[in-house]
């Protein structure tokens, strides 16, 4: 099997809105990744592992009366987790033989993906069409995703992740 070249900007959201358990936080930034995601990187280390655990719990899995900042596309564009948009999605990562615990329209699992589908799409029309398909819906609701992070992240790092990912989704085709 011929290794495919990811896209360094959307592995980097995958891992940016990953969990920052402490393995997530040393896994090496892809190559090419460049210099502001190394600062991101620097930054994420520089916070407390406790405290930087306890915003990414409050804003992305368990705030009450309701998680600040869902992760997963369904929530901004059918009002609940695993809509028909989370279906399609993950009837998209079945085509290529992919599973996933994490249901799978939560940004991270999303972009991982497209990361790797981008390398793909460039020589297989069915896959450019999925490329297309899948950066359509991540940026159909990622603009109010980003918005409730820049509303209510309390140590400013998840908001910087959020101008990051912005910046790479502006950049695709």
């Amino acid at each position: 099997m011929v290794a495919v070249p990811l896209h360094p900007g959307l592995q980097c959201i995958s891992q940016l809105f990953s969990y920052p358990a402490g393995q997530t936080v040393s896994v090496p930034l892809p190559e090419g990744a460049g210099a502001e995601t190394e600062q991101l990187r620097a930054e994420m280390q520089a916070i407390d592992p406790i405290r930087l655990e306890n915003e990414y719990v409050r804003l992305f899995i368990n705030a009450l009366p309701e998680v600040t900042c869902a992760p997963y596309g369904s929530v901004y564009l059918e009002g609940s987790v695993m809509g028909e948009s989370t279906v399609k999605v993950a009837a998209v990562y079945q085509k290529y033989g992919i599973a996933t615990e994490v249901l799978a329209d939560h940004i991270a699992v999303e972009s991982e993906f497209l990361a790797w589908l981008h390398g793909t799409a460039a020589s297989d029309a069915d896959a450019q069409k999925d490329y297309e398909y899948l950066l359509g819906h991540l940026r159909e609701w990622t603009g109010p995703f980003f918005s409730q992070i820049d509303q209510h992240d309390q140590l400013g790092y998840y908001c910087h992740c959020a101008e990051f990912a912005r910046q790479v989704l502006r950049s695709l085709e």
